[in-house]
């Protein structure tokens, strides 16, 4: 798997920053994910839904942690869909309270608020 991280085109950049990667596989975007390295936020962990279940997303989430470890975060966080609680628990993030996520767009749907200590 291969990690990128660049200039996302114009229209893209209000939404990405420095933060955020691609994993791909032969040349081939299988996922993404972004880690803001001032909060510790984990946001667009994506991955592709024919790459679903070989262990990308997990590979995504170590590496923002990698990354967040390295800048000296002890810990991240995120706002999880109600479906993807469980892959997160998988990674060792925790978290039970349900609460309103508001997209940039203005979607407004439930999500888990779950956190991870690093180290």
């Amino acid at each position: 798997m291969k990690w990128t991280s660049g200039e996302p085109p114009e229209y893209f950049s209000d939404v990405v920053d420095d933060g955020f990667w691609v994993a791909e596989i032969d040349h081939e975007i299988v996922g993404t994910g972004k880690v803001n390295l001032q909060t510790g936020k984990v946001d667009a962990v994506f991955v592709h839904p024919q790459r679903v279940r070989f262990g990308i997303g997990a590979k995504i989430i170590k590496h923002l942690e990698h990354i967040a470890i390295d800048v000296g975060l002890i810990e991240l966080n995120l706002e999880s869909t109600l479906n993807a609680a469980p892959f997160y628990r998988s990674c060792g993030f925790q978290g039970i309270e349900i609460a309103k996520y508001n997209s940039p767009r203005g979607i407004e749907l439930d999500c888990i608020l779950m956190s991870k200590k690093l180290l």
